[in-house]
């Protein structure tokens, strides 16, 4: 089954392996096709990894509305729920950060170790809310999500991938995803995450959390992340040297290994009964 109901929206979700079971959560304007460089290995290390497209991207529904973190973050519990899982491991990445680090303190039950790559603790700030507005405006353009790709792409990964054959082939792709994608749910994306803030709340995770910064990122800069992580008992933080704002793609390796000496061994998840 490629996909799940959660209210009113149909999204759309696969599967890898099997195991201790992975959600991977993609950011804005992106889908879970991003995730590639991570999804064999952790595969190879023993999880089932289950990579959901949000709402308003990739093959899930489109919107006519705005949605926020919150409701993204009760798609992926609506997920879980589909899939009788009643614990998983997540990894989110820019908005799919904000995404899970809002599952894990709604629902901390539902998490079993936490990973937030180069993503932000708040966007209820005045510069967020102009940046958003900027996006949705794209957006709403004639060829706005290519035009929005087009233009972002050199922030999200850096020019030594950008001139590699890798990054040439994953430009290629993205683009093509982009050109398919709907520019209106988008917009309403951009628009509804505006007001996310975790700051105070991040006191309050217990299970293990890790951050991970790109030291290159100007979208989210390294300091986001480690501000975050000194706010979160016990957490650790990775900066990958040279990584960019998708550092999982840029800087593969080492955002992999950082991940997998991360989630180690840890407590195998439950099916719900």
């Amino acid at each position: 089954m490629a996909y799940y109901i959660s209210g009113n929206r149909r999204n759309y979700f696969i599967e890898f392996g099997s195991g201790r079971p992975i959600v991977l959560l993609h950011g804005i304007s992106n889908s879970g096709r991003a995730w590639g460089p991570q999804i064999a290995p952790l595969v190879e290390a023993g999880f089932r990894v289950i990579v959901p497209d949000h709402a308003g991207h990739g093959a899930s529904a489109k919107l006519d509305q705005p949605i926020g973190v919150s409701d993204l973050a009760a798609d992926v519990a609506a997920l879980l729920d589909h899939l009788s899982i009643e614990a998983a491991d997540i990894i989110g990445l820019s908005l799919g950060g904000m995404v899970a680090l809002e599952i894990a303190l709604t629902q901390p039950r539902r998490v079993g170790k936490l990973i937030v790559a180069n993503s932000f603790d708040t966007t209820a700030t005045d510069e967020f809310r102009t940046m958003a507005e900027g996006w949705a405006r794209t957006f709403r353009g004639e060829d706005g999500p290519v035009k929005r790709f087009e233009g972002i792409w050199p922030m999200n990964v850096g020019g030594a991938f950008q001139a590699s054959a890798e990054g040439v082939k994953t430009y290629q792709v993205w683009h093509g995803l982009a050109a398919t994608a709907d520019g209106p749910s988008l917009a309403y994306v951009a628009e509804g995450i505006v007001g996310f803030d975790a700051t105070a709340r991040l006191a309050s995770l217990s299970m293990p959390v890790l951050f991970i910064a790109g030291e290159q990122d100007r979208m989210s800069p390294p300091v986001v992340s480690r501000r975050m992580a000194d706010r979160v008992p016990g957490a650790r933080y990775v900066e990958i040297q040279g990584g960019a704002h998708i550092s999982n793609v840029d800087s593969a390796a080492a955002f992999n290994e950082a991940v997998i000496t991360f989630l180690g061994d840890g407590p195998a998840s439950t099916k719900l009964d």
